[in-house]
């Protein structure tokens, strides 16, 4: 039985596991620099974890939950009655002006996350979450995936950081018993599909490149290396040098249903 998220997440991994867990193997140690909602890490078995996100917001919520007392009894509370789009607003906005209470803030990020469009997770050039209210008849609230991430990953060593995917400190130790993947935000399909303001900034094509890069010589030092990307002619040459496979992959972005079709991505490994 595999380990399922509790947050919402566009592009998660949790479908294509079967394709991504033979690949990763029982490193000793798991790096996952784009961590996203997790869905792979929390179902890989090693000694270490080093997971990284860019997103700092998605970072402090999982340190709160391992490490803050009472943060699912807290998140829960705002399960009740505060799914109608006034309560919605009000909250957002309130998010946006937390700026110094990371606990708070972490709280309600979960009670966007579960109660937003799409569960999409997207910022304006301001840096505040702008996604509209989702309009959901019962939003679940994700107790079980929450106490069974404290369980997944207590009495290991694992390292939360929020920061570029480049970053020295992830990789101080990498050596022929580390795994390294990397799912970065994708590579678009078309010109109106990208979907890289998941944090402020964004991830333009040399990011892809030095993402490339910093793979290759990971892999020189003996690491495993793994890449997910949209199997595009681009993402095919980006990765020329790393054994390619292609898999087909439901997406579940779209506001309209018959939208949501299956598209292909790679799987781009080293070593």
């Amino acid at each position: 039985m595999t380990n399922k998220p509790f947050f919402k997440w566009a592009g998660s991994k949790y479908r294509v596991l079967p394709h991504i867990l033979p690949l990763i193997g029982t490193p000793t140690r798991y790096i996952e620099p784009f961590a996203g909602s997790l869905s792979v890490a929390l179902n890989v078995v090693a000694l270490e974890y080093i997971l990284n996100d860019f997103n700092n917001d998605l970072i402090d919520v999982y340190k709160c939950v391992m490490y803050s007392t009472g943060f699912i009894n807290d998140c829960e509370k705002y399960f009740t009655a505060n799914n109608n789009d006034i309560a919605f607003y009000y909250f957002r906005n309130e998010f946006n002006n937390t700026i110094m209470d990371a606990r708070h803030r972490a709280i309600l990020f979960v009670y966007l996350n579960r109660h937003c469009f799409n569960g999409l997770t997207r910022y304006n050039k301001s840096g505040e979450f702008n996604v509209p209210f989702g309009k959901y008849k019962s939003p679940y609230f994700p107790r079980k995936e929450m106490e069974n991430f404290i369980s997944v990953f207590s009495g290991q060593f694992v390292e939360f950081s929020a920061g570029d995917f480049a970053a020295d400190e992830l990789y101080q130790s990498v050596d022929s018993r580390t795994v390294v993947y990397f799912d970065p935000p994708y590579l678009p399909l078309t010109d109106t599909a990208n979907f890289s303001d998941y944090a402020t900034g964004g991830f333009d094509y040399d990011d892809q490149v030095r993402l490339r890069d910093l793979a290759v010589s990971l892999a020189n030092r003996g690491a495993r290396v793994i890449i997910s990307n949209h199997d595009t002619p681009v993402a095919r040459e980006l990765y020329s040098s790393a054994q390619i496979t292609s898999i087909d992959v439901g997406r579940f972005i779209a506001a309209k249903g018959t939208s949501r079709k299956k598209v292909k991505e790679v799987l781009a490994v080293w070593n």
